[in-house]
């Protein structure tokens, strides 16, 4: 390893023997010590089937999806397929990883050698100022759903390894290696927007069978009406995909 290689990129290096999977990318070893990346859809693909990539063509390739809207969160799971970029040593592999996937290596190395602690839900929430305070007011009842609708799956790749009140970090066997240390932005905006829904709705907890029934039920023909949200961070459209899967979470319990 030379004098300029950052230790974190040369760490994850190692474990591409000969492939590896990051997030929806997949990296593999080629000849005279360079790496392709593509996406995993397209592992098996020819390589005449795809795009030619740069690594600058990366940042702008993850910004949008495939219909052409905004991903506010890279790790989402709708990265664009198509494509393959060759790049011809570790620096390359660094920034084609950066602009996928800002910050992953950084972050897996540190947790990988204990230089970093996963910062729990109410820990990063107390301290947060201005409108993202009421963060830290959401019950264990209402912050629990939260963090799972909003981590889930189906809307971020990255293993959450914080933790909220009785719900444990994410095993890295469950997402991808590429780890979330602490809540992020759109955590952050899910969690105030639950907390004024519960404020608008009253106890949600004291409401009936019934009554949670009833309301899940005009949240769903509200959401089929809509159709999904262009925006997916437009946590007030009625068919935005985490909140509905929040109000399952919450009124189907």
């Amino acid at each position: 390893m030379s004098d300029f290689e950052n230790p974190a990129i040369a760490a994850l290096a190692k474990r591409i023997d000969p492939q590896l999977t990051w997030g929806q990318v997949h990296i593999r070893r080629i000849d005279d010590g360079g790496f392709e990346l593509r996406h995993v859809v397209d592992a098996e693909a020819n390589a005449d089937a795809l795009g030619q990539a740069q690594t600058a063509d990366l940042r702008s390739l993850a910004e949008t999806n495939a219909l052409g809207q905004f991903r506010p969160l890279k790790a989402a799971p709708h990265l664009r397929s198509g494509w393959r970029c060759v790049v011809n040593d570790l620096t390359g592999l660094e920034t084609a990883l950066r602009h996928l996937y800002p910050g992953s290596v950084a972050d897996w190395h540190a947790l990988e050698l204990g230089q970093a602690q996963p910062t729990s839900y109410r820990e990063f929430t107390e301290r947060q100022t201005g409108m993202y305070r009421i963060t830290a007011k959401l019950s264990p009842g209402q912050a629990k759903p939260a963090s799972e609708a909003c981590c889930h799956s189906a809307s971020c790749l990255k293993q959450r390894r914080w933790a909220v009140d009785d719900l444990p970090a994410e095993e890295p066997a469950q997402k991808s290696a590429i780890p979330c240390l602490e809540p992020c932005a759109l955590m952050l905006e899910f969690a105030r927007g639950v907390f004024r829904f519960e404020q608008h709705n009253g106890a949600i907890g004291e409401m009936t069978p019934d009554d949670k029934r009833n309301l899940l039920m005009a949240a769903e023909l509200a959401a089929e009406q809509a159709g999904e949200p262009e925006r997916e961070a437009d946590f007030a459209a009625p068919g935005n995909p985490r909140w509905m899967r929040y109000l399952r979470l919450r009124l189907g319990s």
